[in-house]
């Protein structure tokens, strides 16, 4: 089943004209699959006008899509997008308007929601890995929440935090990396750190495990971060402290969740679902029973994390859509 991030996704692209072959396929798989239907929680909170118009939108998409179907060379959908591409919208718009509901409801997944283009991820009861636009990487405590936009266009790649974070950023010299924390402004240019920065706390706490950022407030820069040396800001009193740490231990809580010892494939696919959202399922039902041993850092991305498990019990993995794991192999003897 594509997932309601996946499906807000294609719209968005189908809305632009920007779908490949491939995503045509699947939103018009999407359609035959649902009979016509959004389903109800969806649009409870649109109310019956907007349940009608999102059931025309759906015939209209619907042929838009069949024109689209037509064979063609190009890679790229240009055409028909003032009528069914219009719907597009209309579609998208009722996501959001419901999309929230929907997505608690599946698993109590992360909301995500898109306003004014920006991306705001809320964490639920686990850590979760997030990959953005340029390829940085950031592993968002439990309770926490991420916004970002959906590409960096401007001069800096901004995002913003409130709650705690790992963030493992890509280098771009010609484009500064901004985390935004309430009063606290952190800049890096390529780099490994962690900030701390929950609303209801009196202290934001920046701490760099490898390269080098700065820290400044609404009023100056209060100081240069290198490999294990933090800074404490006191929210109160506008005062901060830089200290030499071990910014290893300060991340401890990103191995949470991460370290299996004598587990089943089928709990470590359940954590790493939730952890990377995407869906794993077992081509050997088998499988599931087989116990296994690693550790990770948990800075890893999935195909890394993948490699070492399947490596281990001598199964192999394949991804299609960027988010359906399939893992197949042979079942383990009894252990």
């Amino acid at each position: 089943m594509m997932s309601p991030q996946y499906l807000l996704t294609l719209l968005e692209k189908y809305r632009d004209g920007a779908c490949t072959e491939e995503e045509l396929r699947q939103l018009n798989d999407w359609y035959d699959a649902l009979g016509a239907h959004l389903p109800d929680q969806l649009l409870d909170a649109g109310g019956e006008t907007a349940r009608q118009l999102t059931q025309q939108g759906l015939a209209s998409l619907k042929e838009g899509l069949s024109i689209e179907d037509a064979p063609h060379t190009a890679i790229i959908v240009k055409p028909f997008w003032r009528r069914a591409g219009s719907w597009a919208a209309v579609f998208l718009g009722m996501l959001m308007l419901g999309g929230t509901v929907w997505l608690l409801q599946q698993k109590q997944s992360p909301a995500v929601v898109v306003d004014n283009g920006l991306q705001q991820v809320a964490g639920s009861d686990y850590n979760r890995y997030i990959i953005l636009p340029d390829s940085s990487t950031v592993l968002l405590h439990a309770g926490s929440r991420l916004e970002y936009p959906a590409s960096f266009n401007g001069s800096n790649r901004e995002v913003s935090l409130s709650g705690e974070a790992y963030f493992d950023i890509r280098h771009d010299s010609a484009k500064t990396f901004v985390i935004n924390t309430g009063k606290l402004r952190t800049t890096v240019l390529g780099t490994a750190f962690n900030i701390k920065a929950y609303p209801e706390a009196r202290e934001i706490t920046v701490s760099v495990t490898r390269g080098k950022v700065r820290v400044e407030d609404e009023h100056k820069v209060l100081g240069v971060l290198t490999p294990d040396q933090q800074i404490v800001y006191n929210t109160l009193a506008a005062t901060a402290e830089q200290q030499s740490v071990n910014a290893a231990a300060k991340i401890s809580w990103v191995r949470e969740d991460m370290v299996f010892e004598s587990t089943s494939f089928d709990m470590i696919a359940a954590a790493l679902s939730k952890r990377y959202q995407v869906n794993i399922r077992f081509r050997n039902e088998a499988l599931k029973h087989c116990l296994v041993r690693a550790s990770f850092t948990g800075t890893e991305s999935l195909e890394e994390v993948l490699d070492v498990i399947c490596l281990v019990r001598n199964a192999s993995y394949t991804i299609e859509n960027g988010h359906d794991i399939t893992i197949d192999g042979k079942a383990c003897v009894a252990e």
